[in-house]
């Protein structure tokens, strides 16, 4: 299985991941802690998806604009990452920590993804490590 692969099948099981933590937060934290884990996850899949699309577009140019588009990509996921955890920590209706832990979601379904389709094979841990230098 490759790379892309695993990481285009992680956005359904993120959705699913969002909506099933998201109820069971609900009942059990209320309705300001779950709307910031919800609101942290879909922050998360948009800024993913965002990825996405911009690293084919960064693979098919040359490499002063490719490293240019990455860079300013980069740049504009982490700004909307700092803007979204602000607005969290200044709206009394949302939980800054909620917010932060929803951010995380993509990451941990993608790393419990990437495990389930490569058990028992040795390269998942390479295939981690990929990800995490991203």
């Amino acid at each position: 299985m490759e790379n892309k692969d695993v990481f285009v099948k992680t956005f359904p099981l993120v959705w699913i991941y969002t909506i099933v933590v998201g109820l069971i937060v609900f009942f059990t934290a209320g309705k300001v802690w779950s709307l910031s884990f919800v609101l942290g996850s879909v922050t998360s899949l948009m800024m993913m998806s965002m990825l996405y699309k911009s690293s084919k577009r960064v693979m098919q140019s040359e490499k002063d604009v490719a490293q240019k588009l990455a860079v300013r990509g980069y740049l504009i996921r982490y700004l909307f990452y700092a803007m979204v955890l602000v607005l969290s920590g200044l709206l009394p209706n949302l939980e800054i920590l909620g917010t932060a832990a929803g951010l995380f979601s993509f990451k941990i379904v993608l790393y419990i993804n990437i495990f389930l389709e490569n058990r028992g094979e040795k390269k998942w841990l390479i295939i981690m490590w990929h990800y995490q230098t991203d």
